[in-house]
Parts: structure tokens; C-alpha cells; sequence
């Protein structure tokens, strides 16, 4: 099996290792962290075991759809494009250079989180940010008059591999390029490692899948991603 075809959990027992929850064949970040989590194989210990790690809805990533066994029910159920940006480049392609417009893009820290959840929630309705994402991964992000409009981070590490998540644009100001110029740079900074950056997007997503494609993302497979929860 290919790493990215069970992310969590390579980015659980590898690189992230230290931050897991988990104990025989499950595994999980905290919660306040991520929603992700990850069975080594799709058996009856290992979902006895995630059951035991956190009361939690937990998120996870399959080739398949999941058969789920008694005592789980689905919360959330999302159709996904896995795309990984393959090339040696540097981030630095026709499309990732600074807009005609001077963009700043900010580091974000704790003192923004506010400010990011208000953005979550404006393009996620119902769903809301983890609030110690950062602890993943660096987020970026634009300000506009104050306000932040835009923003997206790393989340998944994994031996070669650097995931780019949460890319969000507030309403009212797409089209400025702003998802763009972030991911470039997001590009750019998992390149310095000498990793391959990659990204999940929703089927049904074709605006965002178009501005992947330009920034050289191409697809890998498709994944389902699954929210579960345990009565067990």
C-alpha cells in the first residue's frame, strides 16, 4: 500500500508520532488538534481499540467506503480528490508568482485563532476549526482592512510528503488570487525539505480543483473520508 493511500495513519507512526493517541492498531491526533485518525487494517481490534482512544467523532481516510461494524454510525461522509504535486520545482511556476497587487502573506499564531475559526465557519457552515491546529503546522495567511480573508496551512507529515490543508477564501473575496499565492507558498516551503506536497479537495469542488491544477497538483486517487463515532 502507498503512504498516501492511508495518510493518517503513516503521518501517525512516522513523522507525528509523538502527538498520536493510540495503542495497537489505532491511532489518532488529539482532538483539540485534528479529527483524524487511522486503523492499521480494517479488523475488529482495531476499531475496538479507536473506540477506546476518545469519545470524540473521528475522521478517516479510506480507498474504499467503509463497512462499518455494530456500535459505529457515520456523522459525516465526503467524496475526495487525493492530488500531490509531483515535480522537483520550487513552488516558483508561472502561476505562483507574486500578483500584480503586492499580497502580504502572515504567519499565523494562537492570537489569530479567533480570527480563523470566524473564516472556517463562513466557508465549513456547521463545522467548526480544531482550535490547536496550529500545533500541526504553519498557517498563512491575507489580511484585507484588518479582516482575514484568506488562509490555508500544513497539516499531515509523513516521510517525503507534506500535506497542505484548510485553504479558505472568505466570501465576497474570491477571484483576488489569494488561494493561489498561499498554497505557492506553502509549495514552496515543503519543497525546501525536498517533499512532495499533497491535498485532498471535494469531488464536486471543480473551482478549487482548477486552481490545483494550474499550481501543478495532479490527481492521485480518490479517498473517502469518513466521520464515525462509537456507542461502544
Amino acid at each position: 500500500m502507498h503512504p498516501l493511500d492511508n495518510p493518517a495513519w503513516t503521518a501517525l507512526t512516522t513523522h507525528q508520532a509523538p502527538l498520536a493517541l493510540g495503542e495497537g492498531m489505532a491511532r489518532r491526533f488529539p482532538p483539540e488538534m485534528s479529527m483524524f485518525g487511522a486503523l492499521a487494517l480494517l479488523l475488529p481490534p482495531a476499531w475496538a481499540s479507536l473506540a477506546r482512544l476518545s469519545p470524540a467523532p473521528v475522521g478517516l481516510l479510506s480507498p474504499q467506503p467503509l463497512l462499518l461494524p455494530a456500535g459505529w454510525s457515520v456523522t459525516r461522509h465526503v467524496e475526495l480528490v487525493q492530488m500531490v504535486r509531483e515535480d522537483p520545482g520550487d513552488g516558483q511556476s508561472a502561476t505562483t508568482r507574486p500578483a500584480k497587487r503586492e499580497l502580504q502573506i502572515l504567519e499565523l499564531t494562537e492570537a489569530d485563532v479567533a480570527d480563523m475559526s470566524l473564516l472556517y465557519e463562513a466557508t465549513r457552515p456547521g463545522r467548526k476549526i480544531c482550535p490547536r491546529i496550529q500545533k500541526l503546522g504553519t498557517f498563512l495567511g491575507i489580511r484585507s482592512e484588518g479582516k482575514l480573508v484568506a488562509m490555508g496551512g500544513l497539516r499531515m507529515h509523513l516521510p517525503g510528503y507534506h500535506e497542505i490543508t484548510t485553504v479558505a477564501t472568505m466570501p465576497g473575496h474570491e477571484g483576488n488570487g489569494y488561494a493561489t499565492q498561499l498554497v505557492g507558498d506553502l509549495v514552496r516551503r515543503i519543497r525546501e525539505h525536498s517533499e512532495r506536497p499533497f491535498l485532498t479537495v471535494r469531488t464536486d469542488n471543480a473551482r478549487a480543483i482548477a486552481i490545483y491544477e494550474r499550481l501543478g497538483f495532479r490527481e492521485r486517487r480518490q479517498l473517502y473520508s469518513t466521520t464515525v463515532t462509537s456507542s461502544n
